[in-house]
């Protein structure tokens, strides 16, 4: 198999928004900031990956465009993996597609997680009624999804939903009296 390593210096774009970069990479060394609107005031601070962590997997699985900058933080090491070599990649280095599984597995749990928790905000302190008269498919959905994920994980949605209620509380609105309610009671 041919050298898959790329070196970039601190600061250096690795991925543009909107390439079809047709390749994904795995941190050797370094570390990469991943940003929505890279350099502008408006800029996102998305994630820091670190050596070991994988980036450009959804782009690259699917092969659409990237919607984020990857920058090289530091002097940073990235193996480049390619429609081309990814049998043998994986075939020298097995122990790579568990990582690649455990990094996408953390990833989509902390998308779910942020998704529930912002929906859940809102569905707290926001006029619920309203909510159900211009969204009920989309409130009926969440509540399935909420109450599915809570009960996959319950320790990570207890302490947020207890937060969220406080927050609530503390806004000291009328409407915060359903608060009492547990996610349990509320419409499924």
């Amino acid at each position: 198999m041919p050298n898959t390593e790329k070196r970039f210096k601190k600061g250096e774009i690795i991925c543009r928004p909107k390439e079809m970069v047709m390749s994904m990479y795995n941190i050797l060394y370094g570390s990469v900031g991943i940003y929505f609107d890279y350099g502008t005031p408006e800029q996102v601070d998305v994630v820091t990956l670190r050596e070991g962590d994988f980036f450009n997997v959804i782009s690259f699985l699917e092969s659409r465009q990237r919607n984020t900058t990857a920058v090289a933080l530091e002097n940073t090491i990235v193996s480049e993996i390619t429609y081309d070599n990814f049998s043998a990649y994986f075939r020298e280095k097995p122990a790579k597609i568990m990582s690649l599984l455990q990094h996408m597995s953390a990833r989509m749990r902390q998308m779910q997680k942020a998704y529930v928790d912002t929906c859940h905000a809102l569905e707290l302190c926001g006029d619920k009624e309203k909510l159900a008269a211009e969204h009920g498919d989309w409130v009926e959905s969440h509540n399935r999804t909420y109450n599915l994920l809570r009960a996959m994980f319950p320790t990570l949605y207890h302490e947020e939903e207890r937060k969220a209620q406080e927050l609530c509380r503390a806004e000291s609105d009328p409407q915060t009296a359903m608060l009492n309610t547990t996610a349990a009671e509320r419409p499924q």
